[in-house]
């Protein structure tokens, strides 16, 4: 699996085939660069002669010809061939490494189906043939020296072989879900070194191609892996190159260093890292007394071009060689793979909901078609009663049929219209007169106690089709919801687990994640479950001052295990307002319970919301229906619900609950967001709402009509923005409706409230007061008031 692999960008397989057309393109380039470079590489005996060996090329060669791919061993083979041929006239016995590599391409081209272990048998044996064959024209030593001489450098290939094997075997599981050792890391590291040294002396201006390309990995890997990796890279680099180059101290001491003082300062971001790299490698100059124009400039080189590489490069070499971000792309792609697999169990769902509903439609036309055939199942049952055992049956509907059934259709028609009138034709055959309209009239009047009784099922079908159709569009919106994103943060996890341990601070298990809106959030399990608040005392400025963001512990936030003792503290950024409020309440004169209900609280995504409902008529009947209505919101708002998914669920729930006697509920819905102050305002038959922010009062109002009234609810949620000291005040209708020739002004409410108090509590007590006394403490409904104060925290 390839992480963060667009998988939709391949939608037809001619893209796809281009796409793996490319890859395998770019596989052989690879391929032939690598067997290229490696020839290239020169390892020398001692630092006074030029004298060497160079088997990295044979053992490149045999690595990619045991993969049984002729192409590839063509493409290697060519790129060890130029390899050789650029180093021949400056490595003694250079022609015998042409000779090998040739012998050796011709027995994969031609010998390709052999097993691999006796290739690999095989492949030895001619490049220790190769050495001897050619010490035996070019040398003039003994045979027995001769032999001896091609078994070393048969050997010497050996150890060679098995490194860039087992380095290759690694980059096979690049892009995969593979955890590579430290081994195995170091191995890679190993193969792109010698890369590196297979440059050779190229320069641009004075300028060692290879010195930069170096100095450039070692940066990167200690960068990326930190300093374990960058001390690995840059001692692995030093003692190729220096192998190379006659000059292993100075290198192993100049690349190593550098890989582990950039790595340790990784964290501090590229620009610092870039900056104690700059002092490190001019202190090893000066140091080493090797710091000149050629120096400076190859350092600067380097650096610059480690600015310059894009951070899409380091996110993807990061994911290999990283385990714990390796790890976590992991467990993101499976929590990813869990949400598909339960989004789709709730699309099964909702498919069969939207089934229920069509069958339900589709039954409503059944019911269409049947009409059509009424009129020949009337005259059918008509002759059934009257005309079974008269003895002109014969006559009427064997010699005359057409006009007795025309006749009798008639008489139907002139029954539903209400005037039952027996044709001429009826009148002058028939002997049962009054029967025959009696029957008449009893056919019809049935049929119409029927037809009311069918329609009624029928508009319940198109009430509960049209229900089941919203739940099933709710239950889509969801889905929806469910499946945005939710980041794992396992950096900040290992800087929360370093400072707890400084601290000495025991726990059991940290989790830290980025929830939908953006924000941090910690589950933090502590050992010592008895020291719970203790430990929140010690805790949580030791976390504001890791993450210099104020913290708190959620409401409700404390879960203690008393069979392991453990407690688990949910920790959350500390919001920036607080709000408090208080209600009043009086029911309607008469009644000893108000019919109105409401609740506030915050939610567990950072809002505080109030809710308000004024059930239809007063007493104990209205009060069920708007406690059931603030009591299911408030579940679907506190389990995630947007307000469009919250209102049209409720719709349709209220819709089916409340058809059969006539009563519906208001809402009056406020959702304040505790850190960006945006407030969210919906109102469902509701009456008007008021912001006082000192001597200004803002009046919120909307048009929508209670629930239940409509099929689909046309939502409009009205957006304000508060700040600390302004207090939000929402009321029923029956604050507002003191006087009937005034039914819903609330001006007299808006002027009070200019030069009112401003503590919640006092406020909504003296506006309940207000208005009794205003309608002369005859309350004609139930009048509630919902105060609520923002402040700052």
């Amino acid at each position: 699996m390839q992480y963060e692999l667009n998988v939709n960008a391949y939608k037809n397989k001619k893209v796809k085939k281009s796409f793996l057309l490319k890859m395998e393109l770019s596989r052989m380039i690879f391929i032939l660069i690598g067997g290229l470079l490696l020839s290239r590489v020169t390892l020398l005996f001692s630092q006074t002669q030029n004298n060497g060996v160079a088997p990295l090329g044979i053992a490149y060669l045999i690595v990619i010809g045991l993969k049984c791919n002729r192409s590839k061993t063509a493409m290697a083979s060519i790129g060890v061939l130029l390899g050789y041929l650029t180093i021949n006239s400056k490595l003694p016995g250079g022609m015998v490494y042409l000779i090998t590599a040739a012998a050796l391409t011709l027995y994969y081209e031609v010998l390709n189906k052999s097993e691999k272990r006796k290739k690999e048998f095989a492949s030895f044996f001619i490049v220790f043939l190769s050495f001897v064959g050619y010490s035996v024209f070019a040398n003039n030593y003994d045979l027995g020296v001769n032999i001896t001489l091609a078994l070393i450098n048969a050997l010497v290939v050996l150890p060679v072989y098995y490194i860039i094997k087992y380095a290759f075997n690694c980059l096979d599981e690049i892009n995969s879900n593979y955890f590579f050792t430290s081994e195995e890391i170091v191995s890679m590291a190993i193969l792109f070194c010698l890369f590196v040294a297979g440059i050779g002396d190229i320069s641009i201006k004075y300028c060692s191609l290879r010195n930069v390309l170096a100095l450039l990995l070692v940066v990167t890997i200690a960068y990326i892996g930190g300093a374990s990796y960058g001390a690995t890279m840059g001692v692995a680099m030093g003692i190729i190159l220096g192998c190379s180059s006659n000059n292993m101290m100075a290198s192993v001491g100049f690349y190593g260093v550098g890989g582990l003082v950039i790595g340790i300062f990784k964290d501090t971001g590229k620009i610092f890292s870039v900056l104690s790299g700059i002092l490190i490698y001019f202190a090893l100059g000066l140091y080493s007394e090797s710091i000149n124009s050629q120096f400076i400039i190859e350092v600067g080189v380097s650096l610059a071009i480690f600015l310059f590489i894009p951070k899409n490069l380091y996110k993807n070499i990061e994911l290999e060689i990283n385990t714990e971000k390796k790890q976590e792309s992991i467990n993101q792609i499976h929590l990813n793979e869990l949400k598909d697999e339960f989004t789709l169990k709730l699309k099964d769902l909702t498919c069969v909901l939207n089934q229920v509903s069509k069958t339900l439609e589709d039954m409503e036309d059944n019911d269409r078609l049947l009409i059509k055939n009424k009129s020949c199942e009337f005259v059918e049952s008509l002759a059934d009663r009257v005309c079974i055992d008269c003895e002109k049956k014969n006559s009427c509907w064997r010699m005359n049929f057409n006009s007795t059934y025309n006749s009798f259709q008639t008489l139907i028609k002139s029954a539903e219209e209400e005037s039952p009138i027996l044709p001429k034709t009826l009148e002058a055959s028939c002997v049962k007169h009054f029967t025959l309209l009696k029957s008449a009239q009893d056919i019809v009047t049935n049929h119409i106690v029927n037809s009311n009784i069918k329609d009624r099922f029928s508009e319940g079908r198109q009430i509960i089709s049209s229900h089941i159709n919203n739940i099933s569009y709710s239950l889509s919106n969801v889905l929806d919801e469910f499946k945005r994103e939710v980041t794992i943060c396992s950096d900040l996890e290992r800087i929360i687990k370093r400072g707890l341990n400084k601290s000495s601070i025991e726990y059991n298990d940290i989790f830290c994640y980025t929830d939908k809106n953006g924000r941090v959030k910690i589950k933090l399990t502590i050992k010592d479950g008895e020291n719970c608040e203790y430990y929140e005392n010690k805790l949580i400025p030791l976390l504001n001052d890791i993450m210099h963001t104020p913290l708190c512990i959620i409401d409700n936030g404390y879960f203690i295990n008393r069979d392991t003792n453990m407690c688990t503290l949910l920790i959350e950024e500390m919001p920036k307002y607080n709000v408090i409020s208080y209600g009043a309440m009086a029911s309607k004169k008469g009644e000893t319970r108000t019919g109105d209900s409401y609740s506030f609280g915050k939610a567990t995504d950072g809002s505080y919301m109030t809710i308000l409902s004024d059930g239809m008529g007063s007493g104990p009947d209205a009060e069920k229906e708007s406690k059931a209505t603030v009591d299911l919101v408030e579940k679907f708002m506190e389990a995630g619900f947007d307000e469009e998914v919250t209102i049209n669920t409720m719709n349709s729930i209220m819709g089916m609950k409340f058809s059969e006697s006539e009563k519906y509920a208001t809402l009056d819905l406020s959702k304040i967001d505790l850190y960006s102050g945006e407030v969210n305002f919906v109102k469902i038959g509701a009456a008007s709402s008021f912001i006082k922010r000192g001597d200004d009062i803002l009046v919120v109002d909307s048009k929508n009509l209670p629930f239940g009234l409509v099929d689909e609810m046309d939502l409009d949620i009205i957006k304000e923005e508060v700040m600390p000291g302004d207090i939000l005040i929402n009321v029923s209708d029956g604050i507002l409706d003191i006087d009937k020739l005034n039914s819903g002004n609330f001006i007299w409410l808006k002027e009070y409230l200019k030069d009112c108090c401003t503590d919640p509590r006092e406020l909504s007590e003296n506006i309940l007061q207000k208005a009794m006394t205003l309608s002369e403490n005859m309350l004609k409904d139930d009048m509630t008031v919902l105060v609520s104060k923002v402040y700052a925290v």
